[in-house]
């Protein structure tokens, strides 16, 4: 009689987390935050490996204000290669709303670690690329937001970095 109740048991919780994680539903337990791109042609994804017991760190950091002005800011950090993407589509800036945004001054960006002190922050826009950045879906409900993106930047001590290909699926806070 035990073994029985242990097999419905098992056979419960495997339904539930098959129930749960559905590849046609969002679902809070299954979710995980991305953002990828290339970077000068080589492929790159946010990810986070952190010594630190008490705070950690987090691989995608997103916060969208919905309630004033559709103000982005989204940043992500690459750990394996102390590298980071920006992408800052401020309210005063006209937000960011589904579909296509127009981008302004200095608002994307890449953080190179290895690049020596002020050099490591490109994040000047090279207007003559085509950037954009396209909200493909904003989930008010489960504060999900998922994009696309692409840009090009440079500092002032020469260095460019080609933004392609970048896509982003994270929750947000707001």
């Amino acid at each position: 009689m035990k073994s029985n109740l242990k097999i419905i048991h098992i056979f419960l919780l495997i339904s539930s987390l098959l129930y749960a994680c559905n590849e046609d539903e969002i679902c809070p337990k299954c979710h995980k935050d991305f953002v990828i791109c290339k970077v000068n042609g080589i492929k790159w994804r946010s990810n986070c490996i952190s010594n630190e017991p008490l705070f950690g760190c987090r691989d995608v950091s997103c916060y969208y204000y919905i309630k004033d002005d559709f103000g982005l800011n989204l940043s992500a950090g690459n750990s394996n290669n102390n590298s980071g993407i920006t992408l800052d589509q401020g309210s005063a800036w006209g937000g960011a709303i589904l579909g296509n945004n127009s981008i302004q001054k200095t608002e994307f960006g890449f953080i190179n670690f290895s690049l020596n002190g002020n050099c490591s922050r490109l994040d000047s826009i090279d207007f003559s690329y085509n950037n954009y950045l396209i909200l493909d879906k904003i989930d008010t409900i489960n504060y999900i937001l998922e994009g696309r993106f692409g840009y090009r930047v440079y500092n002032l001590c020469g260095d460019t970095a080609t933004i392609t290909d970048g896509r982003f699926n994270t929750r947000y806070f707001f």
